[in-house]
């Protein structure tokens, strides 16, 4: 089915006052959902609100907290979240990474005691909109096993990497080759993953996104290279923010949350002036898309640039979603 994102955000307000959200805290959180699966990244929007209202609903989400600076070393700050709700933590923390840029040329903001923070890409797009290159990711409990075992213990820990050209680029990745939530687009839409996704419970590989759900045997992104990553990230937001790691979150907390992320806004307009700097960026672009492309009908895909189409049509004739999670969400 397809709703309009006037009804799909006044669906996802009307759910967080039920629960006793404040009016402006509800409006503003409804909103950065909508604008999520409006952008076509609807396993981070409309199909993990109903998680986003469990943890709500179990306190693990405190609504009304407000992050506090707990330090503050020149181009680098720490922060706390008191477990307030993810994606509103998460763009205040890169308008804050971009004030400090203003004054530093690069702005980095380590956040402990967070919440998931939904569509990670949100707030490199936030940063790069204005002009700075944008980096950020995040830890989260072990849902991925590292590279040789079959026993969950590190996480996904998306990283983001935007770039201001126009479209803007951006890189938005798990650590694994897919994220739980693209496994359940996969299921809902009855198909089998585009490459390997996982192992199966005999350690085969395999692309079907049920069995990967089940099991939780991810298959790391890039095989060693993506369970590298993910520990080296972890590490360093661990460090930068004096927050839980991956292995703390897992073993201390009943679920995903007190997570640390780190937020970077690097300023380029002191660094380079305009025109070079769109001359350098257009160069590097029109020289991907013009290599020969594999199969003749298939365009050479640029990263992050097919969110402005996919926003433009879901706007024009309406935001697909899942009947299943419609009917769960009208529920709450």
């Amino acid at each position: 089915m397809k709703v309009s994102y006037e009804t799909l955000k006044q669906e996802f307000k009307r759910v967080l006052l039920a629960r006793n959200v404040r009016e402006d805290i509800a409006e503003e959180c409804a909103t950065m959902f909508a604008d999520t699966t409006e952008s076509g990244v609807y396993s981070h929007g409309v199909n993990r609100f109903p998680r986003f209202i469990s943890q709500l609903e179990k306190g693990d989400i405190v609504p009304e907290a407000t992050p506090t600076k707990v330090l503050s070393l020149g181009a680098i700050e720490q922060w706390d979240a008191h477990q307030a709700i993810g994606n509103l933590t998460a763009k205040k923390m890169m308008d804050r990474a971009m004030e400090i840029a203003d004054q530093f040329g690069i702005g980095v903001v380590a956040l402990k005691n967070a919440n998931h923070w939904m569509r990670g890409g949100g707030y490199g797009w936030q940063a790069a909109e204005k002009g700075y290159i944008g980096i950020c990711w995040t830890n989260s409990i072990a849902v991925m096993p590292p590279w040789g075992a079959k026993e969950c213990r590190i996480g996904t820990n998306p990283l983001i990497i935007a770039v201001p050209t126009s479209p803007i680029t951006m890189v938005d990745m798990s650590c694994s080759m897919y994220s739980y939530g693209m496994l359940e687009v996969h299921r809902l839409a009855g198909r089998q993953t585009f490459v390997d996704a996982g192992f199966d419970d005999e350690g085969n590989l395999t692309r079907d996104p049920g069995t990967v759900e089940k099991n939780r045997r991810l298959l790391p992104m890039g095989f060693w290279k993506g369970s590298g990553l993910s520990i080296a990230l972890d590490m360093i937001a661990t460090l930068l923010s004096n927050g839980l790691s991956v292995a703390e979150v897992t073993e201390e907390k009943d679920d995903e949350y007190c997570v640390s992320q780190i937020f970077i806004a690097i300023e380029v307009d002191r660094l380079i002036d305009g025109k070079t700097k769109d001359e350098k960026l257009n160069k590097i672009m029109d020289y991907v898309k013009t290599a020969e492309r594999a199969d003749p009908d298939v365009a050479i895909r640029l990263p992050g640039h097919e969110f402005t189409a996919i926003r433009a049509e879901n706007k024009a004739n309406g935001i697909p979603v899942d009947d299943s999670v419609w009917e769960k969400i009208k529920s709450l």
